[in-house]
């Protein structure tokens, strides 16, 4: 790829280095100007016109930058069926792959379909099927809220009624029948214990009866015992039931702030309804007709989608117009997962547009600026007319990236990737005289000239050098003029 750099500025000195290094200048110094040595053989016209330098790059001609394609799966993992072949282009109303045999739609738009809706014929508006579950998970978590606050009040119940009875049973006079008993019991075999041992103290009665007597009372007192060990069980498992309750109760509680919170996200956004337009607007320009739950149903339909009324994420995938499926991820009979590392990608497309982009030094970033014009040569040496659209901030081996459109894509022809040369331009003058940069003359006490031919003579006019570009050089000078022939080498 050739790269030319042509001179700026006016300064004699760079001038004097342009004219060597091209060979276009007479190096004898001018003639006296009275006496030109002989009438020059050949001539150049001074002309009036924009004087343009430029600065030709190297750069690449594709197509734009690669978005990932990733499926909106319905199921955990699903079969890749079908995908759209790599360098083909798909357009509005065409599948990019199918999984599981269901088809993924291509649709112009810039909204992607961010939410499942449901189309009813008796219905004015589509139902928003993720709102209608947030709606339906608030009421259950409000349900599941008010069941677990009865399960705390009724563990706390039963705490506050263990501990009631406990307390009565650990008193000296208790009122629950049941421990009226038991502690009637153990007083009682009191009774019986201190009579016998006075009897046996007397010797009024055997041994045996003593024994017998304090069995009687450590039964009564084992029996005590175990209910209040009861009491105390019943008091702790309520306890335990209780805290459980707490937690559980606290547990919905930050459940129905989730679900209402992702239900007043959603309700935020309800009156945004750009996605179903834009469904709308595809629909018409395939030629759908009636309701728009009739043409949904139809277009599933001709699709190859289950006819439900119900459209989702997973059935489309929303560009800005054609694309150019540029490599696979994936390949049929492949099963997807959307928790694979790669996310389950199936492949890269680009917009059908192309475009050129150019690895521009540095030091020459001001060469480019939005908007503006630049020549592109392709490998025919067919030139076409650019503009650049992006500027990169990245530099990268001391370069910026330029990204070039190209508006007569049609000029492109078959070519989707190739080497071009662009031209950007470096200066510039508006309305000047020029003349060919050989028509100078080198005066010896500084400065140029240059020769003046009219009618069979000649003479030498100093002038006033600019820009030189492209071969021609800006010239200003008393008596230079539009249209007046100038002498340069034979």
């Amino acid at each position: 790829m050739r790269t030319r750099t042509l001179l700026t500025g006016g300064a004699i000195t760079l001038a004097a280095g342009a004219v060597a290094m091209s060979g276009f200048l007479w190096l004898q110094p001018a003639p006296p100007a009275a006496a030109p040595s002989a009438v020059p053989t050949a001539t150049a016209e001074i002309t009036r016109g924009t004087l343009v330098d430029t600065n030709t790059v190297s750069g690449t001609l594709g197509y734009g930058d690669l978005k990932t394609l990733q499926p909106s799966l319905d199921d955990e993992s699903g079969m890749l069926t079908s995908i759209a072949p790599v360098g083909s282009t798909v357009e509005r109303g065409e599948p990019l792959y199918a999984i599981e045999g269901q088809p993924t739609i291509l649709l112009y738009g810039t909204v992607p379909q961010h939410r499942t809706l449901r189309f009813e014929r008796d219905a004015s508006s589509p139902v928003w099927v993720e709102l209608e579950t947030a709606e339906t998970n608030v009421d259950a978590a409000e349900l599941t809220l008010s069941l677990e606050k009865e399960k705390r009040a009724d563990a706390e119940a039963r705490v506050a009624d263990a501990a009631q009875r406990l307390d009565d049973a650990l008193s000296s006079t208790p009122a629950t029948a049941e421990f009226i008993q038991l502690a009637g019991a153990v007083h009682t075999a009191e009774q019986k214990l201190g009579r016998v041992r006075e009897l046996s103290a007397a010797e009024l009665t055997p041994a045996a009866e003593v024994a017998a007597a304090e069995g009687e009372l450590a039964a009564a007192r084992t029996n005590l015992d175990a209910a209040i060990r009861g009491l105390r069980k019943d008091q702790a498992a309520a306890g335990l039931d209780a805290i459980t309750a707490r937690v559980a109760v606290a547990q919905a509680e930050t459940k129905l702030d989730e679900v209402r919170t992702i239900l007043a996200a959603l309700r935020a956004r309800a009156a945004d309804d750009s996605d179903v337009t834009q469904l709308a607007e595809n629909l018409a320009v395939l030629g759908y007709g009636g309701s728009l739950a009739e043409q949904v149903e139809a277009w599933q339909r001709d699709s190859g989608l289950p006819v439900t009324g119900i459209v989702g994420p997973s059935q489309l995938v929303i560009a800005s117009g054609p694309v150019h499926v540029a490599s696979h991820s994936a390949g049929v009979g492949e099963t997807l997962s959307s928790s694979s590392q790669d996310g389950g990608a199936i492949l890269a497309y680009s917009s059908i547009e192309k475009l050129v982009t150019v690895p521009l030094g540095v030091a020459d970033q001001a060469l480019a600026a939005v908007g503006r014009p630049v020549t592109i040569t392709l490998p025919d040496d067919r030139e076409i007319e650019g503009t650049i659209s992006e500027i990169g901030s990245v530099v990268t081996d001391n370069n910026v990236e330029v990204t070039i459109e190209i508006s007569d894509q049609a000029a492109l022809g078959q070519l989707e990737v190739a080497a071009v040369d662009v031209e950007f331009v470096t200066d510039g003058r508006e309305d000047v005289l020029s003349v060919p940069v050989a028509a100078l003359l080198a005066r010896p006490e500084g400065g140029f000239a240059l020769e003046i031919v009219a009618d069979g003579d000649s003479s030498l006019v100093q002038v006033t050098t600019g820009l030189f570009a492209a071969g021609r050089v800006e010239v200003s000078g008393d008596g230079i003029a539009e249209g007046m022939q100038v002498g340069v080498p034979g």
